[in-house]
């Protein structure tokens, strides 16, 4: 008899006879050496900026009237990114909001730090909120940081003409959030999602976890959630999730904007979406 796995038994499923083929993302092959380093900000596409680190991936939306950072990365992050943005010709200071994709400390153990120097305002998903305000101890622990806008599924954030939308897809975290919005370049408009993580960190987390028992489900809409959005480009809260290190080269060629991708964001949900089934097969059989 196969072993329960929370929602799938009320819709009559068992373990299959064959196992599924493995399905591993390339990162899980070849994992991305030194991803704390430094990287070079660039501009991705309108007022969109990359200014993360080598791997951890943050994001500056610009406006007149301030900015908008995702993922202040790790508290050691917060230096380099600061030199990302003024470099860029951007004051770090001009950050007049906080987000995150989620709440692991390699995207969000930083908060604090930025908060401080930008004084800028902390917006997260509800379902995120308790490990921002308590997080956890002992290895992997953070600064605490209050809050200031509490976020729901579809919530707008809005500053100076930028219209953000978060998406709550969860599964990675109770409350990951991919963010969508529109950005102009050359007189046209495009759909850029930064895709909160959907990736399985440990398969066994997939099944009789009594902390989150519905995991399953929630990675499942997700992914429909995710299929729903119109994307031309998609970004990710590591840089190896969306091809970072074999796309920026090319901006300096010229030519179509590399970022430009709706193919491999379907790509890449399909991929995702297939190791998570693998994942989930092969915790069903332990």
């Amino acid at each position: 008899m196969a072993a329960a796995v929370p929602g799938f038994a009320q819709a009559n499923r068992a373990v299959p006879k064959e196992s599924l083929p493995p399905v591993l993302t390339p990162w899980e092959i070849t994992p991305t050496v030194n991803d704390n380093a430094p990287f070079p900000g660039h501009k991705v596409i309108g007022n969109v900026y990359y200014v993360g680190t080598a791997d951890y991936a943050s994001f500056l939306i610009t406006s007149a009237q301030g900015h908008i950072l995702i993922n202040p990365d790790f508290e050691d992050s917060v230096d380099l990114i600061k030199a990302s943005v003024e470099k860029l010709g951007f004051q770090f200071r001009d950050i007049k909001i906080l987000l995150i994709s989620h709440a692991h400390g390699d995207h969000c153990a930083g908060l604090a730090k930025a908060k401080e120097m930008t004084g800028a305002q902390v917006m997260v998903m509800d379902a995120d909120v308790p490990a921002i305000e308590h997080p956890p101890t002992g290895r992997g622990a953070y600064p605490s940081v209050p809050v200031s806008r509490i976020l729901h599924d579809k919530d707008e954030v809005t500053l100076c003409g930028n219209k953000l939308t978060a998406y709550l897809t969860p599964g990675h975290t109770k409350g990951n959030t991919s963010w969508a919005f529109q950005t102009t370049e050359a007189g046209k408009t495009y759909n850029v999602v930064v895709i909160g993580s959907i990736g399985v960190n440990s398969a066994s987390s997939l099944v009789n976890n009594a902390a989150y028992p519905n995991m399953v489900e929630d990675y499942q809409k997700s992914f429909k959630v995710l299929k729903a959005l119109p994307c031309d480009i998609y970004l990710a809260s590591h840089g190896k999730m969306y091809g970072l290190n074999d796309k920026y080269p090319k901006l300096a060629k010229g030519g179509v904007n590399p970022f430009i991708d709706p193919t491999g964001y379907k790509a890449h949900i399909q991929l995702l979406e297939r190791a998570f089934y693998y994942k989930l097969d092969w915790a069903m059989r332990q």
